[in-house]
């Protein structure tokens, strides 16, 4: 039998001994692509001797076994974000993020262009601004970049937004900038049906579309064109609500997205005793369980805890390659319904997800205001016309090019683009809700709980919102 361990490194000092017997539980998030990784430590505070640790102390933490010829495995470098205190009983959560461990990669807005230069030079000047060791895997340093703009944009969101154009992730972790191709950078793990507890799948849509339609603009022209990939067939055609700059990324959509609709959307949970050999990012291959569950998924995330039930893994893996944009919640089933009522539907989910978290999203929700948005939007049944993009820029253009019909004014259910004097001038989005006030996503507390009229949004921003009706 192997015995649970842990340690814990805080600021240079191991405080593991002096916290081992007031230990609740301590929890690690290991999320695939850009989202920051994250620990979660629960201690007994039942005398109030422990110490609050300051804001920004980095933890760094191993976790595993003593036993058995095995030791605790490295997890990773955090930094505290926030202290949760409680009476009943006394116990105090530290929470800590690997996306504070660089601070200025998230908050500082920067203003360059790039033009001609490689994925790689790119990658190796933002992380030695930043402090942080760029480590570039597979083909994606030699990517030619023909012109990028980075504008009052953070380095986190302009990465971010290169990391879904090149289907790449890009994150600070343990004070490195590491970039890898999607799904492939932590290997491929295998697990057999005997070493899990329990497990389940869902399998969703699959060969439900046989052909992909995709829209760009013909600059030319100025006028939106349209290609089709695939067979033309009894199955329907699947439209990309994005609007893509030229033919070449229109058609690379498409064929990618085919490829996932071919597969449908597959998510499967398991759960098992401790793995800290397994993390995010990479793939892992199922044997034994069932047809259609067998084989090989891509990792989204894994949960690492240890408590009062000793240690155990949780997994959440999926659909080879990029998975439908439907994915995280909602599957579009309102896309067909006259604007007025996807109007409703919006205000009435952005209502109901008021105080949702959104710590999950772009720099741990300092810059998740169209992650946000993007949830709201598909858990009303509406697919969001931007597709994945978290850029507010780019949600403005989907909806400029033809997803959207500007108002004169707020409306429930409107997506309300704010303006400031900066180029372009589109720093934050949200949603209208039924009594005529803005919410969107608050960056200092991590979810969607900013409540504010119109009015006060044009006095913090300095202009007044543009309202947007989704067609």
């Amino acid at each position: 039998m192997t015995t649970p361990a842990f340690r814990i490194v805080a600021d240079g000092t191991d405080v593991t001994d002096a916290i081992a017997d007031r230990l609740i539980s301590l929890r690690i998030t290991d999320q695939a692509g850009q989202q920051s990784d994250s620990l979660e430590i629960s201690l007994d505070d039942r005398d109030n001797r422990m110490p609050v640790p300051r804001s920004g102390a980095w933890l760094r933490v191993w976790l595993g076994y003593s036993t058995g010829g095995k030791l605790p495995v490295y997890m990773g470098a955090y930094a505290v974000d926030e202290i949760d205190l409680s009476m009943g009983p006394r116990s105090m959560t530290i929470k800590a993020t690997a996306a504070q461990t660089a601070p200025e990669l998230v908050k500082e807005q920067r203003t360059q262009s790039w033009h001609g230069e490689t994925l790689g030079a790119v990658v190796q000047e933002i992380g030695k601004r930043n402090g942080l060791d760029p480590v570039i895997k597979g083909h994606l340093a030699g990517i030619q970049l023909k012109h990028e703009d980075q504008t009052n944009e953070s380095d986190q969101s302009f990465l971010t937004r290169l990391a879904e154009k090149y289907k790449a992730t890009i994150k600070p972790a343990d004070g490195k900038l590491v970039v890898t191709p999607r799904g492939q950078g932590a290997g491929t793990f295998t697990i057999e049906m005997g070493d899990v507890s329990d497990w389940r799948a869902t399998l969703k849509n699959r060969g439900a579309y046989g052909q992909v339609k995709a829209k760009w603009l013909d600059r030319t022209t100025n006028k939106e064109k349209v290609i089709s990939y695939g067979e033309k067939g009894p199955l329907p055609a699947y439209e990309e609500k994005q609007l893509f700059r030229d033919e070449a990324e229109a058609t690379k959509a498409a064929a990618s997205r085919l490829q996932s609709l071919k597969s449908g959307e597959v998510r499967i949970s398991l759960n098992m005793q401790g793995r800290p050999d397994l993390n995010a990012d990479g793939q892992i291959t199922l044997k034994g369980f069932r047809a259609d569950v067998d084989g090989t998924w891509v990792i989204k995330s894994i949960g690492h805890e240890l408590g009062g039930g000793g240690y155990t893994t949780s997994v959440e893996c999926g659909t080879k390659g990029e998975e439908d944009s439907s994915w995280a919640g909602g599957s579009g089933a309102n896309n067909g319904k006259p604007a007025s009522e996807k109007a409703r539907l919006v205000a009435n989910a952005a209502a109901k997800a008021r105080g949702m978290n959104t710590r999950g999203g772009p720099s741990s929700g300092n810059n998740a205001c169209v992650y946000a948005v993007n949830k709201v939007l598909r858990q009303s049944g509406v697919t969001p016309p931007w597709g994945n993009s978290n850029s507010v820029p780019s949600a403005r253009a989907a909806l400029a090019g033809g997803a959207g019909t500007q108002l004169a004014g707020p409306e429930p259910g409107a997506i309300a683009i704010m303006r400031d004097n900066g180029n372009p001038p589109y720093p934050h989005i949200g949603i209208v809700q039924s009594d005529g006030n803005i919410i969107s996503n608050s960056s200092s507390k991590g979810s969607f709980s900013w409540v504010a009229s119109p009015g006060g949004y044009t006095n913090y921003y300095g202009r007044s919102p543009e309202y947007w009706q989704i067609n």
